[in-house]
């Protein structure tokens, strides 16, 4: 039962209403009644832009032509540096233009390419392990050692010794990617400061592949870089290579089997003829004995590939060493 106020207690109620000790609503004024707030909630940042560009940066296939090209170019410093070397793909990433400058390391070099008829073109990194490294063997070090590295950028005339080494890239960039696009690369310059290079504004796209390079004991790091913008015109030719028709898939596929088979060494030789002889024969050869092969001096040779009978051909001399003269095939 509700308790009922007594008139000295109304009569304070009343008092304390007057002097604004207690505050009233307006008549007819009914307020909803208040709910609690809910508990807050931490909000991420939703960049529908970069959504976007990271969907677009899903490039299918381009990671075998990185294979290819990575191949290609330890084979090139193989050549060039009369040494074993290794060029693998390590890592690839989507990354803005301007946060990736930033992170690039202070005294590498960076080789700015072109990349006809894609516009934008790309970049080449090398880090200071690989710059300083590359700079020593090409001035007779040995790769056995530690090379000494530096902490100050590379000056004119050492950027000019290993800016071959950077430009044997864009002939192994235009193999890789022959199978998609016909390209023509060349190297315009080579600088060690970030902010001499921009080729692209510094919110665009970049497709970044990382290889470790490895000669010896030695290790690396080479950075490709390439604008979204240079590869967008090939985003379809690259699609066409896995979802377009078996035929077109197995294609792409002998190319390949077909350039890495192009680069494999086999032994050839040429047999004058053959003849069978008895262990006690074999036995009492001496110097000065003659064998009868029982062939005719004008047969020609047969060349062997391996195994496999290939070809004929007639002995001759060139340059003061003995040579054959292909005259058919079998």
């Amino acid at each position: 039962m509700e308790r009922i106020l007594s008139k000295e207690e109304i009569a304070e109620l009343l008092a304390a209403v007057q002097d604004g000790e207690i505050e009233t609503d307006p008549e007819g004024d009914e307020q909803p009644a208040k709910v609690a707030a809910p508990a807050e909630k931490s909000v991420s940042r939703l960049d529908l832009l970069r959504m976007q560009n990271s969907g677009r940066g899903r490039f299918q296939n381009i990671d075998i032509l990185l294979d290819m090209f990575a191949r290609n170019y330890g084979m090139s410093l193989t050549n060039r540096l009369q040494t074993s070397v290794s060029v693998k793909r390590a890592d690839m990433e989507t990354e803005e233009y301007e946060p990736f400058l930033n992170k690039l390391p202070k005294n590498g070099l960076i080789g700015v390419i072109r990349m006809d008829p894609l516009k934008a073109g790309g970049l080449v990194l090398f880090d200071e392990q690989l710059s300083y490294s590359m700079l020593e063997m090409m001035l007779g070090g040995n790769t056995g050692g530690k090379f000494t590295i530096f902490d100050r950028m590379m000056t004119a005339i050492e950027i000019n010794v290993v800016k071959g080494i950077i430009a044997d890239t864009c002939p192994d960039l235009q193999k890789a990617f022959a199978p998609v696009e016909k390209l023509e690369c060349s190297l315009l310059r080579v600088e060690v400061n970030p902010r001499m290079v921009s080729i692209v504004p510094p919110d665009a796209a970049l497709h970044i592949t990382t290889f470790s390079v490895t000669v010896d004991n030695l290790k690396g790091k080479m950075i490709l870089a390439i604008p979204h913008t240079t590869l967008d015109p090939l985003r379809e030719k690259l699609k066409e290579r896995t979802i377009g028709t078996p035929g077109r898939r197995e294609t792409l596929w002998a190319q390949r089997i077909g350039e890495e088979v192009g680069e494999t060494g086999v032994t050839v030789s040429a047999h004058l003829g053959d003849v069978e002889l008895m262990v006690r024969e074999i036995l009492n050869l001496e110097i000065g004995d003659i064998i009868d092969l029982g062939c005719d001096p004008n047969s020609p040779l047969k060349i062997f590939v391996e195994d496999k009978h290939k070809f004929l051909a007639l002995p001759g001399l060139q340059s003061g060493h003995k040579a054959v003269r292909i005259t058919g095939k079998v």
